[in-house]
């Protein structure tokens, strides 16, 4: 089986998030169940030293692969130069990242003979629009992870109705749209309009292998960390969204109640970076708090392991592929209540779940959590259970090869 996947973006190629990550692993582990796959996708990024402010990025790239056997078609990205800071990226998006999608879709189209095609949100729509009238065309798989330009602000998501429309027109042609978790099922139904018979939940996998392979003994003492502290980790780029903000006046509240000895460490960049500073300087915990940027992987896995509780107070979310991560590592939850949170971190089982933007709330179980050692241990071991029984790439890529095998099977009707 021949498989395409369109995606805007793809470790290590352009940088180590979540959609990144997804991507990889996804490529990997259909080729190991014996799909031939290409991903097209835009050329690798230039930038390997200085990770750009506008990258949803949070360690530093690795090489690029060898695309000599084949497995990449890039696809050129850029046609407006928007600068490279902050408040550009939605207009990136909105422009740049449609076209892209115009011209990634033509050549799938006409250029190369796939079985299947599985697109990312928005990149799927150059592909649903260039087979439109072809009853003949591989089957569409869409893909829309995290939707967060139909739950941003209100003038974010005004901003973003280009893309908006580009997705809701991807998904109204797909053969089939998967819900990345049980909890975003409505959203996929009822944001993107999709019936029943089209609409397949399939939960967002990690590759435990790349995790396990990584030691986690990266010296940290460079960033000032040590054996005595209580270790706060939260992942992720520096985005209002994300809730660091909110993280900091917990802290704030409840500095007093910690561990006599305690960190917050941010990994990650964004353009939300100097407002998150001054929060944690208004709230007298600046001496408390590490922002550490962009990492290495060596680095990003040993922070993981040395964490004594991973917290992820994001206000609005898709899947959370850093979840995964931490729990992956044993570690116990702290996270809101949004998006695919839920449906991998049990609440009282392997942590604790929080309303968005309850600070009361979230100081609570900050609390609660470090002041007790053995459930931090106790719920760190249901966490990794979790991932290996239902969130590893091992219990998930048959389900998705028998999608497409079915799909394939279907005759399409316009």
């Amino acid at each position: 089986m021949k498989v395409v996947l369109l995606t805007r973006a793809i470790y290590p190629l352009h940088g180590h998030g979540g959609l990144e990550r997804h991507t990889s692993a996804l490529k990997k582990h259909l080729e190991r169940a014996g799909c031939d796959v290409v991903a097209v996708t835009p050329p690798p990024d230039i930038d390997t030293v200085t990770p750009r402010p506008d990258v949803d990025t949070m360690t530093r790239r690795g090489p690029a692969p060898d695309a000599a056997d084949g497995s990449f078609r890039f696809v050129p990205y850029r046609t407006i130069d928007w600068p490279r800071e902050k408040g550009f990226v939605v207009l990136d998006r909105i422009t740049n990242y449609v076209l892209w999608s115009l011209r990634a879709g033509r050549l799938v189209a006409e250029e190369l003979a796939a079985d299947i095609v599985q697109a990312d949100g928005g990149a799927g729509f150059g592909y649903a629009r260039a087979r439109r009238n072809d009853p003949k065309a591989p089957p569409l798989v869409l893909h829309p992870h995290g939707m967060e330009e139909f739950k941003t602000t209100p003038a974010k998501r005004a901003l973003y109705w280009p893309l908006r429309s580009a997705v809701r027109y991807a998904a109204k042609r797909a053969d089939c749209v998967i819900a990345p978790d049980a909890s975003m099922e409505p959203d996929v139904r009822e944001i993107l309009s999709v019936s029943d018979d089209r609409l397949k939940v399939l939960p967002n996998a990690i590759d435990l292998e790349n995790v396990d392979s990584h030691a986690g003994d990266a010296d940290l003492s460079s960033l000032g960390l040590d054996d005595s502290q209580a270790v706060l980790l939260s992942v992720g780029r520096l985005e209002s969204n994300k809730g660091f903000v909110e993280m900091a006046d917990a802290l704030g509240r409840v500095k007093t109640s910690l561990p006599p000895r305690w960190r917050w460490v941010l990994v990650g960049r964004g353009p939300e970076k100097e407002t998150i500073e001054t929060a944690v300087h208004d709230r007298g915990i600046a001496e408390n708090v590490s922002f550490v940027g962009s990492v290495q992987d060596d680095v990003l896995f040993s922070l993981y392991q040395r964490a004594d509780l991973f917290v992820h107070p994001t206000l609005y979310e898709g899947s959370s592929m850093v979840t995964l991560e931490a729990m992956a590592r044993s570690k116990a939850i702290v996270a809101s209540r949004v998006g695919g949170i839920p449906d991998k971190v049990e609440d009282g089982v392997s942590g604790w779940l929080v309303p968005p933007a309850d600070v009361g709330a979230l100081a609570q179980a900050v609390t609660e959590a470090l002041s007790d050692r053995e459930r931090l241990t106790t719920y760190g071991r249901a966490a990794r259970r979790a991932v290996e029984e239902r969130f590893s790439w091992a219990s998930r890529i048959g389900e998705l090869v028998a999608l497409y095998e079915k799909l394939i099977a279907t005759p399409r009707i316009l």
